[in-house]
């Protein structure tokens, strides 16, 4: 059973196997990938030896496939079916805030029939080494928040007196400030290298080879990579406040904190053990820095668990490819678990 939720600009699918979308278990993916640079030859697959080279070939469409591979097995195996469902959305990439990302369909069935997973499987790499044949169970997550710093002026002739003031220094004081902040509200440094990481990707100030008139508009980006604790709430209002100070105006376009799954979910014991069933080897129980759609999980109730990529966003991009079949096996343990047949 599908439904296609298709009325924004990227959509997304739900499929599960009892006629019913209201299930215990939900797998997630993304279809979508970075633009490849410097053009499309990427999307061009190719084998080499253990490895699928290929735009998205590791992030993610290679578990996408597999998940589909594995629906539409145990479909075709008949009941009893596993109480899982299939999440695939296609705007993942930047940031999932427009319909349908995961939290716009969660929302949606949410208000139409009250359900929420109890436990979602997000199916992003986590063997990152290259030769992983499984792929370690992260059970945090960190979250996301961006955002910009504008400041407002006005243009006027650089020669003349009592000349505009120049944007630049404000937004470079506000820099000097935002690290300071960074320091006081952020992990940025531990011993086992969960962290948060604080970035000021672009500061964009005037027009080039003009050097006659003062800039009327300046912006500065804010990026944060938190962890799970970490208070983003409490992070974005001493920002506002100092941006306040200086005049300038803070936007936060996307505030997800981290996630970590509740030690009470009474689900994850069986993924774990199904790990560990199938490897014949204690599971690796880890923690994903890159977001994912994991934090999106109603209470935290997730994990990020997948196969054995390296590149992904860049012309290395490539999948592990023996690490495909040790999955659909985990899966399957899994399903018996959870099913208790």
């Amino acid at each position: 059973d599908v439904r296609l939720f298709d009325r924004g600009r990227y959509p997304a699918v739900l499929a599960s196997f009892n006629g019913s979308m209201d299930e215990s278990v939900t797998l997630c993916g993304h279809f979508d990938v970075v633009r490849p640079e410097p053009d499309d030859g990427q999307f061009e697959p190719r084998i080499d030896g253990n490895y699928l080279w290929g735009r998205g070939s590791a992030d993610m469409k290679t578990v996408v496939a597999s998940y589909m591979v594995w629906m539409r097995e145990r479909a075709a195996a008949g009941p009893p079916f596993p109480p899982f469902n299939l999440l695939l959305v296609g705007n993942e990439e930047n940031g999932e805030g427009d319909p349908f990302g995961t939290p716009h369909v969660l929302e949606t069935l949410r208000r139409e029939s009250g359900w929420q997973p109890e436990f979602m499987v997000v199916g992003e790499r986590t063997g990152e080494r290259g030769d992983e044949l499984y792929g370690e169970v992260c059970t945090a997550n960190r979250g996301i928040l961006r955002g910009t710093i504008t400041a407002r002026g006005v243009s006027g002739h650089t020669g003349t007196s009592g000349s505009p003031a120049d944007l630049l220094d404000t937004l470079v004081e506000a820099q000097a400030e935002l690290k300071l902040i960074f320091e006081r509200r952020l992990t940025l440094a531990s011993d086992d290298g969960w962290e948060s990481t604080a970035r000021l990707p672009f500061l964009n100030v005037g027009e080039p080879h003009v050097y006659n008139i003062t800039a009327s508009l300046g912006v500065l980006g804010l990026e944060i990579r938190p962890i799970p604790g970490d208070d983003l709430e409490a992070f974005v209002a001493e920002t506002k406040r100092a941006c306040e100070e200086l005049g300038l105006e803070l936007d936060v376009v996307l505030s997800e904190p981290g996630v970590a799954c509740p030690d009470d979910n009474q689900l994850l014991p069986h993924l774990v053990s199904a790990v560990e069933e199938v490897s014949g080897e204690p599971a690796v129980i880890g923690k994903k820095k890159p977001g994912s759609s994991a934090r999106f999980a109603p209470g935290g109730n997730q994990v990020v668990w997948g196969q054995t990529g390296i590149g992904p966003h860049s012309v290395e991009e490539r999948h592990f490819i023996p690490s495909i079949e040790p999955y659909l096996n985990v899966l399957d343990a899994f399903a018996k678990r959870v099913t208790g047949i």
